[in-house]
């Protein structure tokens, strides 16, 4: 099949693209090589204006080019062929010659580029300089001249036409520094949503287990990525999410690390590698996006569920003994199955690693990004990987866990001597950041003498640009406009995207077949959906309350005939800042008991227990503003939960060590300094749950109805006791894009039989909080799963379709013991 994307690309001359050759023989390997006279001998290019306003030159079976014959760019003929003279010296350079491979030519550039301007490329901020189609403003030149050379791709509210503009001018203006190497710029980009195709989160992915879903969603999003020019991904995360209590399981894919090492090297292989129309790999290509494997090695095993964005998630346990079990996705996407190979970057985590026996990790009480055991020994050494590393953002002065003493300057260094190459988020300001930068070089100098911080700046700025070559932007960088506006966001592409939506949803239960095929010819069911009331919100994104219907009527009305609530004509709420009353619960008008008892069943949609614990940055306990900062347990129940049973620990593993100083009092001058591990643990404490209305909802829902059916937007395990046995059926969806919320369609396509649930559970869900606490946070599959009214047990791999248990080929060789990660040998 070929996609609409594939046909335009092709009728455009792949005017984005490279073609990856082949060209062992004939090629000298001295150089630099004189060029030849341009248009003497046999000449096999030829190079044609392009619509938008860049030169396109086709090299007879070999690359396309792309340059802006505005700057000060110049083309050079070497064998007949033309070439981009990237350092303007009239000679064919080995980093210039598109025949030779890109790890040779990343290896030779370096040698090109200033100290300087390898600490510039060094630099990845958020963003820098507005975006629009006309031209570049200052603070974008700046960071360019200052030798950045990888951003934060615009956002999804500038269109197609407009990111293809922006883009084209600044690789325009590249082009015309003259006091640097021309090396194109390249954009990355978190995970999008909004102006791509949908396609259903990881953790739902996984629920297909099917890798093949994977494999696709990465063939198919790379293109739409590449039409906007962001050729570097950062992801895929592939954590296994083994502990359930984690708020970032929606990115991984499951607890599982067979599946997820299927599914990442899946995912991976198809967004690196190109297609033919027959879906050939071509493997590094015009489609290809360079992925981060994140967040190396691996950081699902958050103490208590705690998150290490923040002060108190800085620790990473492991009672379990497992963590090289947590490695194992990310030594699976080490070996592809594809032509690129290997992953080619990663990203690590923020977090402190702790043993069982309150060891670090290692040897060191410091985050990934410091951790010379973590990146040089295990991932660099043991294994053997040699790609391009970028730190998670925030790192050097508000993530630091470990090395709080250092200044910034001594931060840089360390990461760069621990073998990362890139500062995530740092570099807002252009010349300040590189002045920093360049005060860490002088550091590494007096530490490591010239020849010594020298080959660290020049091996990780080689592995960067690994990243450029390989994708073919230093030969061609410039995009068409057509493309990238008709490319991102297509028909074709959201239509399988919704496929495979539908593939990860799972039924987990289905009393008396309530959930079943529908019959031909079948008039609708009357359904009643009653309405939701939402509190009103503070503070930023204010809104007011409202109450509204589980699923938006018109989509329900094409499946159901709906009976719902109403509003009062006189709203009872407070009154707003205009005096006018709003909206209260009591304002709602239930549809009446003969209404109800009328209809076939009640259709409820609600969301897995939300946590408002408050996080902290600061150290020790105590925050940033100097109070005490109280740890509280994360529930996954909706009703309110103490952490008081023998389960609960009362000395956490992970903590800050801090400064206890003691008083000699028989020596008058005497004290005596030493560090106390900080106590995290939460026992006795409750947690905070926002949404535990949700169960109300379900709960009252169910008094008034004789069959009710629950469609779940779930981001973590929960508890499922609390409502089960009171229902008739619960689908769970995991989740789409960015968002843990699925479209309405693909819950009801599912609920009104016209598509059979296969989806399977990629996570436990626990039986109630007791097995939550007794669980490892870095052992998979060790709760005690929930079982329901009907005899299931809501475990790993286990999920409904319309004839009852799924029992098939994927269960077969998922549904096994985990496998458990060893040191490599």
């Amino acid at each position: 099949m070929i996609t609409s994307s594939k046909k335009i690309l092709c009728n455009l001359v792949l005017l984005a693209g490279v073609a990856t050759l082949s060209f062992t023989t004939g090629i000298a390997q001295d150089y630099p090589r004189e060029p030849d006279r341009p248009g003497s001998g046999k000449v096999r290019w030829e190079e044609s204006l392009t619509p938008d306003g860049w030169t396109m030159v086709t090299n007879e079976d070999g690359a396309t080019l792309g340059y802006s014959k505005n700057s000060r760019l110049q083309l050079i003929q070497v064998d007949g062929y033309a070439f981009k003279d990237l350092n303007r010296n009239n000679l064919l350079d080995q980093f210039e010659d598109w025949r030779v491979d890109f790890e040779t030519r990343a290896a030779s550039i370096v040698e090109e580029i200033p100290i300087e301007q390898m600490m510039g490329m060094k630099m990845n901020p958020f963003g820098i300089g507005g975006v629009n189609a006309y031209a570049l403003d200052e603070d974008m030149m700046n960071a360019l001249d200052m030798g950045y050379r990888q951003s934060r791709a615009p956002g999804a509210t500038a269109s197609g036409r407009v990111k293809a503009s922006w883009n084209n001018m600044v690789q325009e203006y590249i082009e015309g520094l003259d006091n640097i190497v021309c090396i194109p710029a390249v954009w990355i980009a978190d995970p999008r949503s909004g102006d791509v195709s949908e396609w259903p989160s990881n953790v739902a992915m996984a629920a297909t287990f099917d890798p093949e879903v994977g494999a696709e969603y990465g063939r198919l999003m790379s293109e739409e990525w590449r039409a906007m020019g962001i050729s570097m991904q950062v992801a895929t995360q592939m954590d296994l999410a083994t502990e359930p209590r984690w708020r970032r399981i929606p990115g991984t894919f499951g607890e599982d690390p067979a599946l997820s090492m299927d599914m990442a090297r899946a995912v991976i292989n198809g967004w690196q590698s190109t297609y033919d129309e027959d879906g050939n790999d071509l493997g590094w290509g015009e489609h290809s996006v360079n992925n981060q494997m994140k967040h190396f090695p691996g950081d699902g095993a958050g103490e208590a569920g705690r998150e290490s964005h923040t002060r108190d998630g800085a620790y990473n346990v492991f009672p379990g003994g497992q963590f090289w079990t947590h490695v194992l996705p990310f030594v699976a996407c080490m070996g592809l199955p594809g032509k690129t190979e290997t992953v080619t970057a990663a990203m690590t985590n923020f977090s402190v690693g702790i043993e069982a026996n309150g060891r670090p990790v290692g040897g060191e009480r410091v985050a990934t990004s410091y951790s010379k055991y973590k990146i040089n020994n295990v991932l660099r050494g043991m294994y053997g990987w040699d790609g391009y590393i970028l730190t998670d953002f925030g790192i050097i002065t508000g993530k630091n866990y470990g090395v709080e003493d250092l200044t910034p300057a001594e931060c840089m260094l360390a990461i760069l001597e621990a073998g990362c190459d890139a500062y995530g988020g740092e570099g807002r300001n252009p010349q300040e950041s590189v002045n920093l930068a360049m005060e860490a070089y002088e550091l590494g100098v007096a530490k490591l003498g010239e020849a010594g911080m020298n080959e660290i700046m020049k091996k990780s700025t080689e592995r960067m640009l690994r990243t450029h070559f390989n994708i073919g932007i230093v030969d061609n960088p410039y995009l068409s406009l057509e493309i990238a506006e008709t490319v991102p966001n297509n028909e074709e592409h959201n239509a399988r995207g919704y496929q495979a939506i539908l593939k990860s949803i799972v039924m987990l239960k289905n009393s008396g077949s309530i959930i079943h095929r529908v019959s031909a010819g079948a008039g609708k069911p009357a359904v009643y959906i009653p309405m939701v009331y939402s509190a009103a919100t503070a503070g930023r994104g204010a809104r007011p309350a409202s109450a509204n219907p589980a699923f938006n009527l018109e989509t329900a009305g094409a499946y159901f005939n709906v009976i719902t609530d109403a509003l009062a004509g006189t709203l009872t709420g407070p009154a707003d800042d205009e005096g006018n009353p709003t909206l209260s619960p009591n304002d709602i008008i239930r549809a009446s008991a003969a209404e109800i008892a009328r209809c076939d069943f009640a259709l409820v949609r609600i969301t897995s227990p939300q946590n408002g614990n408050p996080t902290y940055m600061g150290y020790g306990g105590i925050t940033s503003e100097g109070e005490k900062y109280t740890y509280r347990p994360i529930s996954l129940q909706y009703r309110p939960y103490t952490a008081n049973s023998e389960f609960v620990r009362r000395e956490s593993i992970g903590g800050d060590m801090i400064e206890v100083i003691e008083e000699l009092f028989y020596d008058a001058d005497g004290e005596v300094k030493t560090l106390e591990k900080e106590n995290r643990s939460y026992f006795g404490e409750t947690a905070i749950v926002t949404n535990e209305s949700d169960l109300d909802f379900v709960l009252n829902t169910a008094s008034a109805a004789d069959r009710v059916i629950v469609a779940l937007d779930v981001s973590n395990p929960m508890v499922f006791a609390e409502f089960e046995s009171e229902v008739d059926a619960i689908v769970v969806g995991f989740g789409g894009g960015r968002s843990s919320h699925l479209p309405d369609k693909a819950f009801l396509d599912i609920i009104s039989g016209q598509v059979e649930p296969s989806g399977l559970l990629p996570l436990q869900m626990p039986a109630n909080m007791e097995t939550v606490e007794a669980q490892f946070e870095d052992v998979p599959r060790d709760m005690e799963c929930h079982v329901d009214s009907d005899g299931n047990t809501y475990d790993f791999a286990f999920g409904l379709d319309w004839s009852g248990v799924i029992k098939d080929d994927r269960t077969a060789k998922y549904d096994v013991p985990p496998i458990v990660g060893e040191p490599p040998e």
